[in-house]
């Protein structure tokens, strides 16, 4: 009788998987994995192979227990009735492959608290059933079983490694992360191809040189212009072309509507091709960014007959699945190019969960371009993940630019990063050239604040006493949401763009508002908008007003103003709002107090690079944040690996995918396989809260992915069509059916 590693699937028309089969197809895709990342690696590491094969040979031994084949030779979902993790853990551990052990131990769960499980070593002499990474239930009736086990598995499989070849150290986090990816991946992989779930294709080929060209071409193609700003987009993009590729880090400050998209592309290019580098990371903080920057990548980088798809992957949503019904929909950076969030990036750096980490391992031999970073993430999670990617760099090959029109250069306080951890990161463009592109930058747009705070009639009336396209942005989206509707109400030509759309929606009111500025740019009319449009997003606007937040989004909304220097002059207005109907975020409480020191000193005029990094100190001071960079580092340090993985979420709030187009989420529930793109581009994050609250359904039999069922304005407001209703329902007290 064959030995079972998964049960076969009747609906699906799908038999059960050998254990030779999985095993063997596990052993070899995480091998693969973990030897595409050392070949970047800066110094050799058998042992670091040695120790992926071990864990992916024995990861599922304890599937070989008789009740476990039982069970798998059903086709029941109810999971196996004995641990199927603790045999392959005993095993590894009883030959010195403790790394492995810890991989196979977390395979399913994450990384786990080590301090809490290596405790238990010290509890085993009193009592036997306990040891670190040991189920304590099983741990006794495991131990003796193994013999049997072993000689199960070895009638399969009986080629075996060297499993002589240990590691000589211990490993650090990010090592422990990047060798569960490859077990995890390889896992994942060969079980969702099993199913039918996914499909093993290729990646493009990487053809750096051509793409290279191709972007020459395209850049060639929009800088015919005479103006100076024309001349000066040529120059830095000349400057990004010909970098050096030999420092590991740049800082790119130029301002906005310099080009800095493909100018530091050319770089990346550049850096990919003369260091025979696998893939390019672009890095944004917002979805609407990601939206637009893949849009000029495709058109510039893929070549004839290549699937834009396949070249510029696009991971701008946060997808990922615990639910094994749902692990293939999971977005994973196998592209050459891959433009992804911020909240994914650095998430991924400090995650203990499979199902993020199991991507991670792709990041190694990559060039990495973090765009807007004064955005990307809270400052107190930069001495962590400024650790992470210089290890990514220095033992790794990878290259990083840290690019923002308000650039702070957090990495020289050393209340931020300590002395003996700061890098020198160089300009990608300097002297003379830097200094006309920020000349230039003073002459476009003025900061001013508005004298007194104001409620919802009077946001309203301040945007309607100005002319041509004006945009406001609000720091909630709810609070978005009243002002777009009441200004509809007032008889204001308006549009709204903010998270409460599916990201289908998002890219064609993007369209309109685009459209809108280039053929009519002196037309009036209202964009109200959230922080999604504050960075990366080539619009120009005649004014804009922004609700007091941090100074890097005030400069930013500035970047969406007279962009092009179209205009004589363009003005920001920085505002109070006071309105119980506005509520106000309370994260920026500290943030708002530092803007407000800057307008009564007068600072505004100054470098805005010196001003951000200014601010950044002043934010941090008030902010309080050494402690909460001792704690993650502390916990980091000694493996605490679910809590690094809390305290380094970039978005804390608990949120959940909601499907907006019903027919779509009809055909899930039935069970009807769709694409995952079409997934992301017809669903909108919402807090569990909320969810709660307006009672959703799970679409199928996941608690990870539920179905909208209210009012749904995909011209306008988004959910917030249904979610402002049944607030107007709750203010009094019921509603008339």
């Amino acid at each position: 009788m064959q030995l079972l590693a998964h049960s076969g699937r009747r609906n699906k028309g799908v038999g059960p998987q050998t254990y030779a089969e999985h095993v063997a197809s596990v052993r070899r895709r995480a091998v693969e994995n973990m030897k595409a990342a050392l070949r970047y690696r800066n110094c050799a590491e058998p042992e670091l192979l040695s120790a992926v094969e071990c864990a992916s040979l024995f990861h599922d031994l304890g599937k070989l227990d008789a009740r476990n084949q039982e069970a798998l030779r059903t086709e029941g979902r109810s999971g196996l009735p004995v641990n199927h993790v603790d045999a392959g853990v005993a095993y590894l551990r009883s030959v010195g492959q403790v790394e492995a052990a810890l991989a196979v131990y977390a395979h399913h769960v994450g990384l786990c608290d080590l301090p809490s499980e290596l405790a238990k070593d010290q509890l085993s002499r009193q009592d036997p059933s306990q040891a670190a990474l040991r189920d304590a239930r099983i741990k006794l009736e495991t131990d003796g079983s193994l013999p049997c086990l072993l000689e199960a598995h070895q009638g399969v499989l009986p080629d075996v490694p060297d499993l002589s070849i240990r590691l000589k150290r211990r490993l650090n986090g990010f090592e422990r992360r990047l060798l569960l990816s490859c077990l995890v991946d390889a896992d994942h992989g060969d079980s969702a191809r099993h199913y039918g779930d996914g499909v093993d294709v290729p990646p493009a080929e990487l053809r750096w040189e051509e793409r290279l060209h191709s972007l020459d071409d395209y850049v060639r193609r929009l800088g015919k212009g005479a103006s100076p700003r024309d001349e000066m987009r040529r120059d830095i993009y000349a400057a990004c072309r010909r970098a050096s590729v030999e420092p590991f880090f740049y800082a790119c400050d130029c301002p906005v509507g310099s080009g800095k998209t493909t100018a530091v592309m050319a770089y990346l290019l550049r850096a990919a091709l003369e260091l025979n580098l696998r893939h390019i990371f672009v890095v944004l903080p917002f979805i609407n960014v990601i939206h637009q920057a893949v849009k000029v990548y495709r058109e510039a980088l893929v070549l004839p007959g290549e699937n834009p798809e396949m070249v510029v992957g696009a991971h701008h949503h946060q997808a990922e699945f615990s639910d094994a019904d749902l692990r293939h929909l999971t977005t994973l950076w196998n592209c050459p190019i891959i433009v992804t969030t911020a909240v994914q990036f650095f998430e991924t750096l400090g995650a203990s969960e499979t199902v993020r980490l199991r991507k991670l391992h792709e990041l190694p031999g990559s060039a990495v371009f973090v765009d807007e970073a004064h955005a990307a993430i809270p400052i107190h999670l930069w001495p962590f993940m400024w650790e992470q990617i210089r290890q990514l760099a220095k033992e790794w090959s990878c290259r990083v630019v840290l690019a923002s029109g308000s650039l702070n250069r957090f990495w020289e306080n050393p209340r931020i990063i300590p002395k003996e951890r700061s890098e020198k990161v160089p300009p990608i463009v300097g002297g003379n050239l830097r200094s006309a592109a920020l000349q230039l930058e003073t002459r476009r747009v003025r900061y001013k604040s508005w004298p007194q705070p104001l409620d919802l009639q009077g946001v309203c009336s301040s945007l309607e006493r100005f002319k041509g396209p004006r945009m406001v942005v609000l720091n909630t989206v709810q609070a978005a949401a009243v002002v777009a509707r009441e200004l509809k109400k007032r008889g204001s030509d308006v549009l709204h763009l903010s998270t409460a759309l599916a990201p289908v929606d998002r890219a064609k009111i993007m369209a309109r508002i685009e459209e809108r500025l280039r053929t009519s740019p002196s037309d009036s009319w209202i964009l109200v908008a959230t922080s999604c449009v504050e960075a990366g997003v080539d619009l120009s606007f005649a004014v804009a007003f922004r609700e007091r937040c941090r100074a890097a989004s005030l400069v930013q909304i500035g970047g969406r103003v007279n962009r092009h220097g179209e205009r004589p002059e363009g003005v920001v207005y920085d505002f109070i709002v006071n309105d119980p109907l506005l509520p106000q975020h309370p994260q920026f409480k500290h943030c708002r107090e530092v803007v407000e020191e800057l307008f009564s000193k007068k600072m505004w005029e100054q470098d805005i690079t010196e001003l951000m990094t200014y601010a950044l100190e002043q934010e941090f001071k008030r902010y309080s944040g050494e402690e909460r960079i001792r704690e993650l580092a502390e916990n980091e340090k000694v493996g605490r690996y679910p809590e690094v993985a809390r305290l380094t979420r970039v978005i804390v709030e608990d949120t959940r995918l909601v499907v907006v187009d019903r027919h779509l989420a009809s055909e899930m529930a039935r069970g009807i396989p769709v694409r995952h793109e079409d997934l992301i581009a017809n669903s909108v994050r919402l807090w569990k809260s909320w969810i709660e609250r307006l009672a959703l359904k799970p679409v199928g039999r996941s608690e990870e992915l539920f179905g909208w069922i209210y009012d749904y304005d995909p011209e306008c407001l988004g959910i917030m069509e249904g979610i402002l209703e049944q607030l107007d329902i709750d203010a009094v007290g019921g509603a008339v059916i």
